[in-house]
C-alpha cells in the first residue's frame, strides 16, 4: 500500500465508509431505537463496529481485486486499522447513545425496577481495557515492523541515518498520538454519562433525606449503577408506604384518643380520675364512663378493657369493644346483662382470630352507695383501706368477652369506696412493666405508691402511679399499653 497514492488509497478507504454511513441510518432505526433503553447502546456499538468492519473487508476487496495487493498482507492490515478507528467510534458513539436513553429517561420514559440481568463494571472495563490494549501493541509493532522492512531497502549512512531516524520516531508519536486521543475522548465520554448518574442518584438521596420522596432514580444502565438505582426506587416506594402507613396511624389515634373521657365524671362521695397511655400510635387498652341511668338516679358504669395483642388489629377490636360495651351499658337491664350481651356481639365478630377482651366492669349506685361490678378475665382491681392499711383484690369468675358467645357472666356486689379508700384499676401494662435489667414493676411498687399518697387526690395518685411507671421502664418504646383508674372515696 506505500506505493498506492494517497487520494488513491483515500478512495479505497471513503467509498465504504460513505456506503456504511448512508445504510446507518437505516440500521439504527430498526436495530438500536426498536430495542429496549437500556439494551440501545450496546446495539448502538454492535452496530457501528459492524458497519466499520464491513466497510474495512469491503476496502480489501477493493485493493485485491483492483490493485491486485496480496489480502493477508495489506488487506488485512487495512482491516485492522479500520477496526481499530471502528471500536473507539462505536464506543464513543455507544456512550453518547446512553446519554441519550438517561436524557429520555429523566424526562420521565423511564424504567424504575432492578435490572434482571446484572453486567458488571469490571467485567465490561477489563474486556474494553483489554481489547485496547492488545489493538494498540498490535499496531505499534506492524509500524515497527513495516519501518524495519523499509529501513532494510535503505542506503543508510551517517547522512540519512539521523533523518530516517526522525521519519520513524514522528510515525509512531503519531500513531501513539492517535491512540491517546481516542482512549482520553472516551474517558471524557464515560466521565460525563457517570457524572450525570451520580447526579441524579445523589439528588434523589437528597430528597429523601428531607423527607421528599415524590421522585425516583431512572434505571438507565444494567451495571451496578442500575441496581443501586433500582433499589433506590424500592426503598423509596417502600418508605411511601410506609409514611402512608404512618399518616393512617396518626388519624386512627387521633380518633382513638376522641374515643377516651376529657374529663372524669362527678359523683357524690367519690373523686375519680382515669388514664391511658398507648405504647404503640394505637392501642388496644380503654377505659370509659357511661351513664347508664335511664330514670335519672345518677347510675354510672365505668368500664376498663385491655385487647390482646398489639397495633392496628387490637386498636380496631378495641373500638368495636367500646362501641357494644357502652351502646349495651346505657341501655336497660343488670350488669350481667349487658356484658353477656356484648359478649355474644364481640364473639361473633371476633370468630376465630383467637382475639379477646379482658374487662373490669362495674356500675356505681351513688342512692345506694353500692358497686355492682364483674371481672371478665381482668387483672383483679386493688381496693385499698387506709384504717387497715390493707389491700383486697376484687378477683372474678368470669371469662374474658368473644371467647365464648353463650357464657353466663356473675355479678359481684360491695359498698363503694368510703372517705380515704382507693380503688385502683389497671391493665397489666402497670403491674407487668420492666426496667432494662428485666425486672418486673410489680404489685409491692403499687401498694407502695398507694400508700405514700394516700391522702392526695384521684388524679395526683394517678400521675404519681403513671409517672413512675414510666420512669421504671425507662426511655424507649414501652412493651404494652398503659391504663389506670383511681376511684376515690371521700366525705360528703
Amino acid at each position: 500500500m506505500a506505493r498506492l497514492p494517497v487520494w488513491e488509497l483515500g478512495l479505497v478507504i471513503l467509498i465504504p465508509l460513505a456506503a456504511a454511513w448512508a445504510v446507518r441510518p437505516m440500521l439504527e432505526q430498526r436495530l438500536v431505537e426498536a430495542a429496549r433503553p437500556r439494551r440501545q447502546p450496546l446495539r448502538q456499538f454492535q452496530m457501528d463496529l459492524g458497519l466499520f468492519l464491513a466497510a474495512g473487508f469491503v476496502s480489501a476487496l477493493i485493493l485485491l481485486t483492483v490493485f491486485s495487493f496480496p489480502l493477508a498482507q495489506s488487506g488485512m492490515k487495512l482491516v485492522l486499522g479500520i477496526f481499530t478507528v471502528g471500536l473507539f467510534a462505536g464506543l464513543d458513539m455507544a456512550l453518547a447513545r446512553e446519554r441519550q436513553v438517561i436524557r429520555n429517561a429523566l424526562a420521565g420514559n423511564a424504567a424504575y425496577d432492578p435490572p434482571a440481568r446484572l453486567i458488571p463494571m469490571t467485567r465490561k472495563f477489563s474486556l474494553i481495557a483489554i481489547l485496547i490494549l492488545v489493538l494498540s501493541i498490535a499496531i505499534i509493532m506492524l509500524v515497527v515492523i513495516r519501518d524495519i522492512g523499509w529501513l532494510a531497502t535503505q542506503d543508510l549512512n551517517l547522512g540519512t541515518l539521523d533523518i530516517i531516524g526522525r521519519v520513524v520516531l514522528v510515525e509512531i508519536l503519531f500513531v501513539m498520538s492517535f491512540l491517546i486521543v481516542m482512549v482520553t475522548n472516551l474517558v471524557v465520554s464515560y466521565a460525563r454519562n457517570m457524572r450525570i448518574l451520580f447526579d441524579t442518584q445523589t439528588k434523589v438521596l437528597e430528597n429523601v433525606s428531607r423527607g421528599d420522596l415524590s421522585r425516583k432514580v431512572p434505571v438507565t444502565t444494567s451495571d451496578e449503577m442500575g441496581v443501586i438505582a433500582g433499589y433506590t426506587n424500592t426503598m423509596i416506594t417502600r418508605l411511601r408506604e410506609g409514611v402512608r402507613m404512618r399518616e393512617g396511624l396518626l388519624i386512627a389515634q387521633e380518633v382513638q384518643q376522641h374515643f377516651l373521657p376529657k374529663t372524669a365524671p362527678a359523683m357524690p362521695g367519690l373523686d375519680i380520675a382515669g388514664a391511658s397511655l398507648f405504647s404503640d400510635e394505637t392501642g388496644g387498652d380503654f377505659y370509659d364512663f357511661i351513664g347508664c341511668d335511664p330514670d335519672g338516679c345518677g347510675r354510672l358504669a365505668v368500664a376498663v378493657g385491655d385487647v390482646s395483642g398489639h397495633g392496628i388489629g387490637a386498636a380496631l377490636l378495641m373500638t368495636a369493644g367500646r362501641a357494644v360495651i357502652r351502646q349495651n351499658a346505657a341501655t336497660p337491664g343488670s350488669a350481667a346483662e349487658s356484658i353477656r350481651r356484648a359478649n355474644l356481639h364481640l364473639a361473633r365478630d371476633i370468630g376465630d382470630t383467637g382475639r379477646f377482651m379482658t374487662l373490669f366492669f362495674m356500675v356505681i349506685d351513688p342512692l345506694e352507695e353500692k358497686i355492682t361490678w364483674i371481672n371478665a378475665g381482668h387483672q383483679p382491681p386493688l381496693l385499698y383501706d387506709p384504717a387497715a392499711d390493707s389491700f383486697a383484690e376484687l378477683k372474678g369468675r368470669d371469662i374474658p368477652l368473644g371467647v365464648e358467645p353463650e357464657w353466663e357472666y356473675h355479678e359481684e356486689t360491695m359498698n363503694q369506696p368510703g372517705p380515704g379508700e382507693i380503688l385502683l384499676i389497671c391493665t397489666d401494662g402497670i403491674w407487668e412493666a420492666h426496667d432494662a435489667k428485666g425486672n418486673m414493676f410489680g404489685r409491692e411498687r403499687i401498694h407502695k405508691l398507694v400508700r405514700e399518697n394516700r391522702d392526695r387526690s384521684a388524679q395526683d395518685i394517678l400521675q404519681a402511679i403513671s409517672e413512675r411507671v414510666l420512669e421504671f421502664s425507662g426511655p424507649g418504646k414501652r412493651e404494652d399499653d398503659l391504663t389506670l383508674v383511681v376511684v376515690k372515696g371521700v366525705g360528703q
